[in-house]
């Protein structure tokens, strides 16, 4: 990713020097799309960072992975891998969730009939978010046959179910939107309202937190704009999301932006209950999940700090 210009010389000094930050995107989709539009806006550099998306697309447990290693400080991902890594003795820290559910969705291909048709589905990884989901979703219809596809991007998902080549799917509301108008898919389930699942979050590492709490001050508030540019600066978000994802036309980008302008918290607090609902489904497979707490993945008081110092 190109770098912003850190120069500032607008009044014959010198230019201000702008501390570098990594940040890791889970998805190519507008939840997980708010560093990308606040660093085109100048959000981070208002902050006085230079913020470097160092990865994309690195969902599930190989993307908690690269952030517990400290190869990036920050990242947008989904909950589950948050949680599964705490689970496995890490310190990963939610900080912050746009959404306190996802707008993530089974989609059927166009003709699928329902549910017990269902025979293969395509998803970012089968360990992660979107194969956690399904699986939890089809075990509900009682469909213990349907096999997961691991395709590892939603852009990847977007044209296996377009083609015919799954019967379903695991995607977010804006390749939804397309999809229903451009390929007639339809909605079998709506994921995050079904499951009550934590949606995407801004985390980073305990040790970063402790050892760097102003350095998360500045990132919160970089965030904060972030979300405040999406909501009420239509006009210039709309032409960063549609080249960011990458497949929408200038009428889809608006329509996906007025969509989340509404979800997006202006207190953007994690919900509770939605994380101990991914702690509790993880219970048959690690059995430190009855003990655990939401406290253990989530902490609000960096977030009320940044809220209050932006009062």
């Amino acid at each position: 990713m190109d770098k912003k210009d850190s120069g500032n010389a607008a009044d014959g000094g010198a230019p201000t020097e702008l501390t570098p930050v990594t940040l890791a995107l889970g998805l190519r989709s507008t939840a997980q799309s708010l560093g990308v539009i606040g660093r085109a806006l100048g959000a981070f550099e208002a902050q006085g960072l230079d913020l470097q998306i160092v990865r994309e697309e690195t969902a599930g447990p190989a993307g908690a992975a690269g952030l517990m290693s400290g190869e990036f400080q920050f990242a947008e991902f989904g909950s589950v891998p948050v949680v599964q890594a705490a689970l496995e003795g890490h310190d990963p820290l939610i900080i912050m969730a746009a959404e306190q559910v996802a707008a993530l969705y089974l989609l059927g291909r166009k003709g699928l009939a329902g549910p017990a048709q269902i025979k293969t589905v395509g998803v970012l990884s089968a360990a992660g978010q979107t194969g956690f989901s399904a699986r939890q979703m089809l075990a509900r219809w009682d469909n213990h046959e349907a096999t997961l596809l691991p395709l590892g991007t939603y852009p990847a998902i977007y044209r296996a179910l377009a083609e015919g080549q799954v019967d379903a799917g695991v995607l977010t509301a804006d390749y939804k939107l397309a999809g229903e108008l451009a390929y007639g898919f339809c909605e079998l389930a709506d994921l995050g309202q079904s499951l009550g699942y934590q949606g995407p979050v801004l985390a980073t590492t305990r040790r970063l937190a402790q050892a760097q709490p102003a350095l998360l001050g500045r990132m919160l508030k970089a965030y904060l704009q972030s979300i405040w540019l999406f909501k009420h600066s239509a006009a210039a978000v709309i032409p960063v999301l549609q080249r960011h994802l990458g497949f929408v036309d200038a009428d889809q980008a608006a329509a996906i932006q007025a969509f989340y302008a509404a979800r997006f918290q202006d207190r953007p607090v994690a919900s509770p209950a939605g994380i101990r609902r991914v702690i509790d489904s993880f219970a048959g497979q690690y059995p430190a999940a009855k003990e655990m707490l939401p406290a253990a993945v989530y902490d609000e008081i960096y977030l009320e700090a940044a809220l209050r110092e932006r009062a």
